[in-house]
């Protein structure tokens, strides 16, 4: 059985699963991790938001969260990896 969050009409939208784990549209690490994700404030206990996702650019976010997500696949779950 899906998961409920793939059910059609669920999450209200039907773009809203998509880039989540195991619902890439990058071919290459489809059904792989997900990026990190962050909250506030900025700093908390020495931990950092990287500057990326505070600059407005939704280019440069979509591309660093892809490269986060295949670097996050590759360290915990290579397996997962598509030549």
């Amino acid at each position: 059985m899906p998961s409920s969050r793939l059910i059609p009409g669920v999450l209200g939208h039907d773009d809203s699963p998509h880039g989540e784990s195991f619902g890439s549209e990058d071919p290459t690490i489809s059904g792989g991790l997900e990026y990190p994700h962050y909250t506030r404030p900025r700093d908390f206990q020495g931990l950092t938001v990287p500057d990326i996702l505070l600059s407005g650019d939704h280019g440069a976010v979509e591309k660093w969260r892809k490269e986060q997500a295949r670097k996050r696949t590759a360290e915990r779950r290579p397996d997962l990896l598509k030549e």
